[in-house]
């Protein structure tokens, strides 16, 4: 070991050498780490904490070895020759400095892995973070003296539990401090940390919490509610809403150890409450049939964070305890349901008697005339109280298809056609997927008038395609001629449904089924601002056609067959 005479200076030159050792790092793998850290996409680099980032993966440059099993240190060493003594003895001490977890108070360091204790010597490092929970490059000096060889980070209770993930048993050290470093660092830029208030700080002053409330809107929201000093209103309520997700929620989670380990109880009540909101909002969206709801897939990815040490047990505590907190009220009573439920049943046998089923596609159309009267014949024995009752749900339909088709401009039309909802959104897989959204028996039939419809696509291009038309084109155009009959077929399917929905509402002017039209609009609005989501309406797009073979499709789908009119039974 070094004579502590000896190297009475050497912490003095321990900066201006470590400075050096940056330009032996490889410059491009540290902001691949950066990067990854920060979603993995070059747009990383204009994120806020793209400073922090690309800081921390230097630092974990720096100790990485190379294929050659040298580090930056040990290639700053070798360039040392003819420089000062104390330069070659400084970047000797940085050759052996190793990545430790310590907790430092005065000038005594405790090593919380090993259990050793020594004497600190002051470096800049050292006296930058004061007293508490360090994580950092710590160089031995001899027996008895540490010292700080790179800038050290603080660490708060979650960061603490990830770092102490590390620690082999029987205090031996940390087990792989490459590792350890790259989990603290990636949970610090993701996350920040929220040290502790340090005991004597001038005034009691709290420290500065890793929030944005200027550029976060999570961050926004919660310093916004720890202020409210009473329940969140109804627009306030809406705002957490629109941040419903898996990320989010993940954040929120996170953010109310933060912010309790960080002496801020309001803040870490405000990031409960909005954790409590989005995990509603997300059960109402799966209820409602929405992809974008899955708790068990946060639920997963909690305990993947866990087990790769990045996410703290603390979180999935706080996940379970909200999530049985959320519960969904139950919009009906039971003795109340048995005329909807058997009307939904029926519906479902209806839907049930598919060409894949057996029947033929004439039994199919002769069993969707049922469907619209069905409606309608329930609807003239319902009062609004009855009709309040109701709650409404959603059902999910997945296209397997990565791009829109010409059905899809059908989606409108069916949800209209039983005063329904539709929106499109993106699967886990990239499909896209449709979402009918209303009064339950409404939704069963609009998704059963959906199947015919597709039903009547494969049918009608399969006779298309085996017509003169087709035949006698081009094979370079047939694509074409297939997509302009479809599209034909879509708007002759549209317009169908138009002017039947318009004479049903003429037949039944003055019906109380139609007439509660209104009220059920109003209830499926009310709970569309329950699951809080944003849509954008997306402007039709030009499409070339070739006339004849949209004509053709135009022709076929005003024959549709459609019609409310059925045996009584």
């Amino acid at each position: 070991m070094f004579n502590l005479v000896m190297t009475i200076n050497i912490p003095d030159r321990l900066s201006a050498v470590a400075a050096e050792a940056l330009a032996f790092v490889a410059r491009d793998k540290a902001d691949a780490v950066a990067r990854s850290w920060l979603g993995g996409t070059l747009a990383a680099a204009q994120a806020p904490q793209w400073q922090v980032a690309h800081s921390l993966a230097m630092e974990l440059a720096l100790s990485e070895p190379s294929l050659m099993g040298t580090t930056a240190f040990d290639r700053l060493a070798r360039a040392m020759k003819g420089r000062p003594s104390d330069d070659i003895a400084a970047a000797a001490l940085l050759r052996r400095s190793r990545i430790r977890l310590a907790r430092i108070s005065g000038r005594v360091f405790d090593d919380l892995a090993t259990g050793e204790i020594r004497m600190l010597l002051p470096t800049p490092f050292s006296d930058d973070v004061g007293d508490g929970v360090c994580f950092g490059l710590f160089t031995t000096i001899d027996d008895a003296h540490v010292a700080a060889a790179r800038p050290l980070v603080r660490l708060d209770d979650t960061a603490l539990a990830l770092a102490r993930s590390f620690v082999r048993p029987g205090k031996l050290g940390l087990g792989n401090g490459i590792r350890c470093a790259e989990a603290v660092y990636r949970h610090i830029v993701r996350n920040g940390v929220a040290p502790a208030v340090t005991a004597g700080a001038p005034g009691g002053r709290k420290p500065k919490l890793p929030f944005r409330p200027d550029a976060n809107r999570l961050d926004a929201l919660a310093a916004a509610w720890a202020r409210l000093g009473r329940d969140p209103n109804p627009r306030e309520l809406a705002q957490a809403r629109g941040l419903a997700g898996h990320d989010a929620l993940m954040d929120a989670l996170l953010s109310v150890g933060i912010a309790r380990n960080g002496g801020a109880p309001e803040l870490a009540s405000a990031y409960t409450r909005i954790a409590a909101v989005l995990m509603e909002t997300m059960a109402l969206r799966a209820a409602g049939g929405s992809g974008r709801g899955n708790l068990d897939a946060v639920a997963a990815a909690i305990d993947a964070g866990i087990a790769r040490g990045t996410y703290p047990r603390e979180g999935r505590h706080l996940f379970d305890s909200l999530r049985e907190r959320v519960k969904l009220s139950a919009a009906r009573a039971t003795d109340d349901a048995t005329d909807l439920d058997r009307l939904v049943q029926r519906i479902r046998a209806l839907r049930a008697k598919t060409v894949e089923q057996g029947c033929t596609e004439q039994e199919a159309l002769a069993a969707a005339e049922k469907v619209a009267e069905l409606l309608d014949r329930y609807g003239l024995n319902l009062s609004e109280l009855d009709l309040r009752k109701q709650s409404c749900e959603g059902i999910g339909i997945e296209t397997d298809r990565k791009r829109r088709g010409p059905i899809d401009d059908c989606m409108g039309t069916i949800a209209a056609f039983f005063d329904c909802r539709v929106w499109a959104e993106t699967a886990d897989d990239a499909t896209l997927r449709y979402v009918f959204f209303g009064l339950p028996a409404d939704v069963q039939a609009a998704v059963y008038l959906h199947d015919l419809i597709a039903l009547a696509f494969v049918s009608e291009t399969a006779k298309f395609q085996g017509g003169d038309f087709y035949r006698s084109a081009e094979s370079a155009h047939r694509r074409s001629a297939t997509n302009s009959f479809q599209l034909g077929l879509a708007r002759g399917i549209n317009e169908k449904l138009q002017t039947l929905r318009q004479a049903r509402d003429v037949a039944s002017a003055g019906s109380s089924g139609r007439a509660l039209v209104p009220i059920k609009d109003s209830m499926i609005d009310h709970e569309m601002e329950r699951l809080g989501l944003t849509f954008h309406r997306k402007a039709p797009s030009r499409k070339r056609v070739l006339p004849g073979a949209y004509h053709a499709g135009k022709a076929a789908g005003e024959r549709f067959e459609y019609r409310p009119g059925i045996e009584q039974g």
